[in-house]
């Protein structure tokens, strides 16, 4: 993971053009909520001339790989589970869930109604205000800069006057960090997150919790379809690299299920899925 760093003051006055303003954030959560566990990611949020862009660094890892010709580790295991985008200015937002290799698309307003406190702190370079705000069945505070004038931040926080780098809620549940800053001369382009976009299936609030229900209920046949296996005994290789065959199914099903129901907190509350046991 990154470590805190100096800021680059040349964020200050950034120019929107043919480029990526790249801010990567050091991500902790805790997967179960009934637990106190946490998990630490590390996540892009990239802003272009017109376009924001926020996903686990997995994507741009595997990218370079393929760019730079370098063979994947048989030990490596991605992080590719969510991709969000959306228009620059807008509160308009595309998640794209990945249910292994099954892309779900959901369109969702996002709106923050924030309250600026008259509290500040200075973070090496940078001048940082706190504000809070309800959002999502969770209570937010976060510290932002108007010294980087983008009205940004991680997942879909955003509207405040500067960029977000710290956020968190009040029971521990996530906290995200600004750890780094990047001036990418090119609009970045990632063939992965591209791949996603363009194969994702679009659904309403509906059709995702059914959708959701479905693939819980019967995992392995979801998947199964989905690769395009024509017979129950062909084999086919999960995300992280496990050999689904027709001996270990029946383990392999259960373990998903479990993974489904145990690590159940996302960041809007309110949008848990009730699984049954």
């Amino acid at each position: 993971m990154y470590r805190i760093f100096t800021f680059a003051v040349i964020f200050v006055s950034m120019a929107m053009n043919a480029q990526t303003n790249r801010f990567i954030y050091d991500v902790e959560y805790r997967k179960d909520s009934t637990s106190t566990a946490t998990t630490k990611e590390n996540y892009h949020l990239d802003i272009d001339a017109r376009d924001v862009k926020y996903y686990p660094r997995d994507f741009f890892v595997g990218d370079s790989m393929v760019v730079h010709n370098v063979e994947f580790p048989k030990e490596q295991k991605f992080n590719t589970s969510s991709i969000l985008t959306h228009k620059l200015g807008t509160e308009q937002y595309e998640a794209y869930d990945l249910l292994e290799n099954i892309v779900l698309k959901l369109s969702s307003d996002a709106h923050q109604n924030w309250k600026l406190t008259g509290e500040k702190k200075k973070l090496k370079d940078l001048n940082l205000q706190k504000a809070t705000t309800t959002w999502g069945k969770r209570n937010w505070t976060a510290w932002f800069t108007a010294d980087i004038p983008f009205q940004e931040g991680p997942y879909k926080f955003h509207g405040l006057p500067g960029l977000i780098t710290e956020l968190y809620d009040d029971q521990n549940n996530y906290r995200f960090e600004l750890v780094k800053m990047q001036k990418i001369e090119k609009t970045y382009s990632n063939q992965y997150i591209s791949y996603v976009l363009q194969n994702a299936v679009p659904v309403d609030e509906t059709k995702n919790k059914i959708t959701k229900l479905n693939y819980y209920d019967a995992p392995v046949n979801a998947l199964r379809n989905n690769h395009g296996a024509t017979k129950s005994t062909d084999d086919f290789f999960l995300n992280d690299g496990t050999r689904v065959t027709a001996k270990n199914t029946r383990e392999v099903n259960e373990l998903l299920r479990e993974a489904i129901r145990k690590y159940n907190n996302p960041i809007e509350k309110g949008k848990a899925i009730k699984y049954p046991n």
